[in-house]
């Protein structure tokens, strides 16, 4: 669902009840605020339209916003509506930007039923992409196979799409097999892509090569090519972090040890899971369980019986996507008489 879909409701809610206020002669009510435009990014973009505007402001999402309009008193014509108007949320909408005069300089304006505001920034129509043009300026991670999810990082990423009100993130494309180039559908939910980042799965059939995304203000491609292994790059993957456990017996049988981490990942010390076991016809029996402290120390009374003992610490998956994995690790066997 696109945002203007999420919106279109609030917008004929607002519509409906202007035209109400309207006939009854009645003015727009007080709790309905004016906008205010605030700035926008880009301030320049090709004169032929196309360009996606990030306007940041207030009240934008009140009630309906029923025009955005490019403003200049020595063009013809002197008003030109955006092509497309989509409100994000109450302080950011996407506009883009309509054919414009070359070389003329527009305000933007913006009216709801709260008001009007109009920018104090001009925005330049230019014969060329202007400050519209996408850039690329990392992507994350540099290798994958089919599916992976990619993070492409950068400069003026969104694009006005083909039917009315669904502008969105810009089309990204991986290098094939055949040497040309795949489109790849958005990740859901689509509404993740910002003009600056942009997420994606790896095609079926990528290769080694440059990430293209095209958007409002044209097409780029990366400096640095994607790889898909083999046998270029091995894929990122969580980071393994590899634990020990100590475990000494004092009379009375209280086991007291700690968990360690050989590079100090402190979360795979913190608030472990330990199991004290003792030798039992052939098989290792739990007859304690505790949790280490912050500091990865714990300590727990068991039964008084003569045996072979130790402690054991499971091997633990750390965030989702998992991000680090905590290996498992198991204590020297101590033997109490």
């Amino acid at each position: 669902m696109t945002l203007f879909k999420r919106n279109i409701g609030r917008r004929v809610a607002g519509v409906g009840i202007g035209v109400a206020l309207l006939m009854l002669g009645l003015e727009a009510p007080a709790f309905a605020a004016a906008p205010v435009v605030s700035s926008f990014t880009p301030t320049s973009g090709p004169a032929t339209g196309g360009c996606v505007v990030v306007v940041t402001g207030t009240a934008l999402d009140d009630f309906a916003a029923a025009t955005c309009t490019f403003e200049n008193a020595t063009a013809v014509p002197p008003s030109v509506g955006a092509t497309d108007f989509v409100l994000v949320s109450d302080t950011e909408a996407w506009v883009t930007a309509p054919a414009l005069t070359g070389g003329t300089a527009y305000n933007i304006k913006v009216s709801n039923l709260g008001g009007t505001s109009t920018s104090t920034g001009t925005f330049l129509a230019t014969t060329g992409a202007g400050n519209c043009a996408p850039t690329i300026t990392s992507f994350a991670p540099a290798c994958g196979s089919t599916n992976d999810k990619v993070v492409v990082t950068g400069t003026n990423l969104l694009l006005d799409g083909v039917a009315a009100n669904d502008t969105a993130g810009g089309t990204v494309q991986f290098k094939n097999t055949l040497g040309t180039y795949t489109t790849v559908a958005a990740v859901v939910p689509p509404d993740s892509d910002t003009a600056t980042q942009l997420t994606r799965f790896v095609s079926s059939d990528a290769a080694d090569g440059p990430i293209k995304v095209t958007a409002g203000g044209g097409e780029v491609f990366s400096t640095a090519s994607f790889l898909v292994p083999p046998p270029d790059c091995v894929p990122v993957g969580p980071v393994t972090h590899a634990r020990s456990i100590s475990l000494s017996l004092r009379k009375h049988l209280v086991a007291r040890g700690k968990v360690s981490v050989g590079d100090a990942f402190t979360d795979c010390a913190a608030s472990v899971p330990v199991k004290i076991q003792r030798r039992v016809s052939g098989h290792w029996k739990t007859v304690g369980s505790t949790t280490t402290s912050d500091t990865g120390a714990y300590k727990k009374r068991i039964r008084d019986k003569a045996g072979k003992y130790r402690a054991k610490a499971p091997k633990v998956s750390l965030g989702t996507p998992v991000t680090d994995i905590c290996s498992g690790a198991t204590s020297p066997v101590r033997r109490v008489s």
